[in-house]
């Protein structure tokens, strides 16, 4: 009987053992699903005015919106340059290096030439032709004009006349191109070298050669960039593009500088879509003077804007983040220049200009628009 007793008062013991471990722990559970019901923040006035607060209320903002999409820098077809040169040669002499911005008809190299060498002395020896049988020429027309030469002879004297000049004419445009004084060479003083020069104004991006390198006329020297034509090459997915229009604002950032944006415009919408991205690609044109810190090639993320829409706001610096929530600080009252604020809590919407959307959140109250950082939720 005593064993007995014992057991149920054991049992009792446990049952209020187990009634006053359940009550607390359901307590702190309920706590946790109304975190900050009913929690009153007191603010002095001279807080107040420290921290440079302010009140205000939701209000109506105009947002823009936007299209995401991402692409990469680009420059087009007349906006970059790759330097060859015209003939096989080696170079002897460098004057511009990886970085270095360079103007349209700046020299850039100096090759030397076997190849060049050949080629002035077949149009030395083409110019000393032409002389000769211009000269056969001219005497052979006039006596055909008076009738004293024969017509075949004309004839032959004038294909040989022609077929030299035609030769000359070659050499001499072949020459031209290297950037020499033909009239020198034909004055029998040849050059040893010829230059290399750039051929539009821009940004040397790739460098390939190295002095004493030799060099076909294939052989890629340079690519330059001009860096005030650079463009955006964007992906917008199919389901985005009948959204876009030429004239459209891009708003992108780039790898390099994360915390700037840039501006373009929208210049063309493609008509291709791509069967693996399922993506559009579309062209925008940089249009602000920061494009020179841009590399061409480089990765970018971009917003499109393709229209407004007016939506209640808040100033952003009035919206506060604790754990994954935000909130905002409602004033319930004012009294003996105290202010006593209540925290809610908010759901965000689009961001611009200063402002973020309020998709769900007080209404018709007087909330701490600035200075609300200081304030903490515990």
């Amino acid at each position: 009987m005593k064993r007995f007793n014992r057991i149920i008062s054991s049992l009792l013991i446990l049952a209020v053992l187990g009634f006053s471990c359940s009550g607390p722990a359901q307590k702190i559970e309920n706590e946790e699903e109304t975190a900050f019901t009913g929690q009153v923040i007191q603010v002095s006035q001279q807080q107040f005015v420290e921290d440079r607060m302010e009140i205000g209320e939701i209000s109506m903002q105009n947002f823009e919106e936007v299209v995401t999409c991402n692409g990469y820098v680009t420059a087009p077809s007349n906006g970059m340059a790759e330097v060859s040169s015209p003939i096989s040669g080696n170079i002897r002499s460098i004057s511009c290096y990886i970085g270095d911005y360079v103007k349209k008809g700046q020299q850039m190299f100096f090759l030397e030439s076997i190849e060049l060498l050949k080629l002035q002395q077949e149009f030395s020896i083409a110019y000393s032709k032409l002389k000769r049988v211009k000269s056969d020429y001219d005497r052979s027309k006039a006596l055909y004009e008076e009738n004293i030469g024969t017509e075949k002879e004309f004839i032959a004297t004038e294909s040989e006349y022609l077929s030299v000049q035609s030769t000359y004419q070659s050499l001499k445009i072949r020459l031209g191109l290297l950037r020499l004084d033909v009239n020198k060479i034909e004055d029998g003083e040849l050059y040893s070298t010829f230059p290399i020069y750039s051929p539009i104004s821009g940004y040397i991006t790739t460098q390939m050669v190295v002095i004493g390198q030799f060099i076909e006329p294939t052989d890629v020297m340079v690519e330059i960039v001009d860096v005030k034509q650079l463009q955006l090459k964007l992906s917008v997915f199919e389901k985005d593009v009948n959204q876009l229009k030429a004239g459209q604002t891009v708003l992108f950032k780039s790898m390099v500088e994360p915390d700037f944006t840039h501006v373009a415009k929208l210049t063309s919408v493609g008509k291709t879509i791509n069967d693996e991205s399922k993506t559009i690609q579309c062209l925008a044109k940089i249009v602000d003077d920061t494009a020179v810190t841009l590399t061409n090639k480089s990765y970018i993320e971009a917003r499109i804007e393709v229209g407004k829409v007016s939506a209640a706001a808040l100033p952003t610096d009035a919206i506060v983040k604790s754990g994954k929530d935000y909130y905002v600080f409602v004033l319930e009252k004012k009294e003996d220049n105290n202010y006593f604020l209540k925290p809610e809590k908010v759901k965000l919407g689009k961001v611009s200009n200063g402002f973020t959307e309020i998709v769900n959140g007080p209404e018709n109250e007087k909330i701490i628009t600035a200075g609300a950082y200081n304030l903490r939720i515990e």
